[in-house]
């Protein structure tokens, strides 16, 4: 789009998805079937949107929840699937902790042991590209899908030591953002966003074949 600003969109897929999905005002399953490339335009008209980079990571089944692995499979085959996406893996590592109580009854146990998982990589790997990508000049202007403080510095090496622009796309708008005033631009994701944003139900893959929408986010 000749005039428009070459635009890469860097998401945080973990961090995306519990401040759209599980924060306080959690959107419908349904919208989960996004179409990130679609999301990033419908945010950023002034912009053209050359490459969005999507970092996330593995989960596995639980006891809770035995189908959830299958779930986001099929999301991320979809959208790895479209040319200008593309789908950055880092790990999960999960132990066994013993954590207090909060009402631990006087004469009872004081503690429990609970499982831990922390997921590895990915504001490590969202903060690699960012900043290879500046270096490189595949971009005049970042997009940063976040709110995880730990990518200031690299936000700021990117503007001050780059001289590139970047913003931030606020998805939680019921709470201030870290970004607000480090930032070339600030943007909130609101409800059409996502609502027209989404994927058919199902998605023709490279190789022919089909992967379709999941049943529980219908």
């Amino acid at each position: 789009m000749p005039g428009l600003p070459r635009t890469n969109v860097y998401i945080d897929g973990f961090n995306f998805y519990y401040a759209a999905f599980r924060g306080r005002r959690p959107r419908a399953p349904r919208l989960k079937w996004l179409d990130i490339a679609e999301f990033s335009r419908l945010l950023l008209p002034g912009h053209d949107v050359r490459l969005v980079r999507y970092f996330t990571a593995a989960v596995k089944p639980v006891q809770w929840d035995p189908s959830q692995h299958l779930r986001q499979g099929a999301y991320l085959r979809a959208l790895a699937s479209f040319p200008e996406v593309s789908v950055h893996m880092g790990s999960f590592a999960r132990w066994k902790v013993r954590r207090p109580l909060v009402d631990a009854p006087p004469e009872g146990p004081q503690t429990s042991l609970v499982w831990d998982t922390k997921e590895k990589g990915s504001d490590v790997n969202l903060a690699t590209y960012l900043l290879l990508d500046a270096f490189e000049g595949s971009y005049e202007t970042a997009i940063v899908i976040s709110d995880d403080s730990d990518l200031l510095e690299p936000v700021r090496v990117v503007r001050e030591r780059l001289g590139k622009r970047v913003g931030v796309v606020r998805v939680r708008t019921d709470r201030g953002s870290v970004f607000r005033s480090k930032v070339d631009l600030l943007i909130e994701a609101r409800a059409w966003h996502f609502e027209q944003a989404q994927l058919p139900d199902e998605v023709r893959l490279p190789t022919g074949s089909f992967v379709s929408r999941p049943t529980s986010w219908r």
